[in-house]
């Protein structure tokens, strides 16, 4: 990624000034298909372009300290700068943003306060100016505000956000070829009640290129048919993932690196993905937390790269300190659970879990021995390759525990759980 890319490549949200007469203009259905992106060449405005009175109002708006309010209506516009202050408000469903080519649609690189809302952001597929860009691209914004936005048809990402704090909720993200929703150097974001789809870089990124505390939310957001990692965080710490609903994922549907750490995932729904819940560890030693999930038809075969290279066909993979408890996993191929990945295990209590037609029940490493692990109290029904086992990497290293016992393994301790 270049650095121009990483201080002002990020798009948030979009809105469009009263400068076209009410109606729809004759609007064609607009769904943002998953279709190759339209070459076109950065040259002239095309016929019929309303960039220029768009910037005009949103700029004259903004110094006057008043929102814009955009009428219903097509607008084909690019390039649009907000600047501080900008607050944009359409009808929701019916002000239509159509990216006209030749840069990005609406973008800011320094304003400290924007409100985008009731805006229907559609890039037709047309080329970005850059790869790494959204429809929606904010960087440096203090006080954001965007709510119930659509944005369809990006050729790059849908909205992207660069070391930017406030609120995104109640916005619909489809067709992107990047990831629906990206946030680069975030400042405790709440990402809350948003529907990404058709995505084919993934749903939300949360990511670092320095590991720190990132402070965002992820909560009650549905994401489905998405490819990729539905929700994704790269060096970015001490993020509160619930409530979310994911289904039908080509990929992994969520997922940590190993520099994320302190995560809480609780409260979420899996129904569909190669790979349910996974936090890779190895780099921090703050504890993590898995409670009360509910992750259900996992279909996977192999390693699975955006998982650095785990095993797929798992309901939930830990291996940072911390908690595993109150789960709910159903129709795993491979485990249940998965304890570590090889020398690299937390000390992590798994107990109150119940695991139903899966592979295994549930693997714990058995190459960290110098670690504390207590699977305890876990329920597991229709586990026909065993209840607990052993595992080097993502094979098998022992018998079922419950039937042998854990004595060779001095830091495990399996007890008192119930197999049916």
């Amino acid at each position: 990624m270049n650095r121009r890319a990483f201080l002002f490549g990020t798009i948030t949200s979009l809105a469009l000034p009263a400068v076209a007469r009410s109606g729809t203009l004759g609007l064609p259905e607009l769904r943002g298909s998953l279709t190759a992106p339209e070459a076109r060449a950065a040259i002239a405005r095309p016929k019929g372009d309303r960039s220029i009175e768009l910037q005009a109002a949103v700029n004259r708006a903004a110094a006057a300290g008043r929102p814009l309010y955009i009428r219903a209506g097509r607008y084909d516009v690019s390039n649009i700068r907000l600047p501080d202050r900008a607050r944009l408000v359409g009808v929701p469903g019916e002000t239509r943003l159509v990216y006209s080519g030749g840069g990005r649609l609406l973008y800011s690189e320094d304003a400290r306060r924007l409100s985008l809302d009731g805006l229907v952001l559609d890039g037709a597929n047309r080329v970005l100016s850059d790869g790494d860009d959204g429809l929606l691209s904010l960087a440096f914004v203090e006080d954001l505000d965007i709510s119930r936005l659509v944005v369809q048809g990006s050729a790059g990402h849908g909205i992207a956000l660069t070391r930017s704090a406030g609120s995104l909720r109640d916005c619909r993200v489809s067709g992107a070829a990047g990831a629906g929703i990206v946030s680069t150097e975030g400042r405790a974001l709440a990402i809350t009640g948003n529907a990404v789809s058709d995505c084919l870089g993934g749903g939300i990124h949360l990511r670092r290129w320095t590991a720190g505390d990132d402070g965002s939310t992820l909560r009650d957001n549905r994401l489905d048919h998405v490819t990729g990692a539905a929700i994704r965080l790269s060096s970015a710490g001490d993020v509160r993932i619930s409530g979310n609903h994911l289904q039908a994922i080509d990929g992994a549907a969520i997922v940590a690196d190993a520099l994320s750490a302190g995560a809480s995932v609780s409260g979420n729904t899996i129904d569909g993905a190669s790979l349910g819940i996974a936090l890779l560890g190895g780099a921090g030693d703050r504890l993590s937390l898995v409670e009360g999930n509910v992750v259900r038809n996992i279909a996977g075969d192999g390693p699975l790269p955006a998982a650095g290279g785990r095993a797929s066909g798992v309901g939930i993979h830990v291996e940072t300190h911390g908690s595993v408890t109150g789960n709910v996993v159903e129709a795993a191929p491979h485990l249940g659970l998965s304890l570590g990945w090889g020398t690299t295990l937390g000390n992590v209590v798994a107990s109150g879990n119940v695991v139903r037609r899966a592979g295994t029940g549930i693997g714990v490493s058995v190459l960290a021995p110098e670690q504390a692990t207590v699977v305890t109290g876990n329920l597991l029904v229709d586990v026909p390759g065993g209840a607990v086992r052993g595992m080097r990497f993502a094979e098998f290293a022992t018998d079922d525990l419950t039937r042998v016992g854990a004595a060779a393994w001095p830091g495990l301790t399996v007890g008192e759980n119930r197999v049916a």
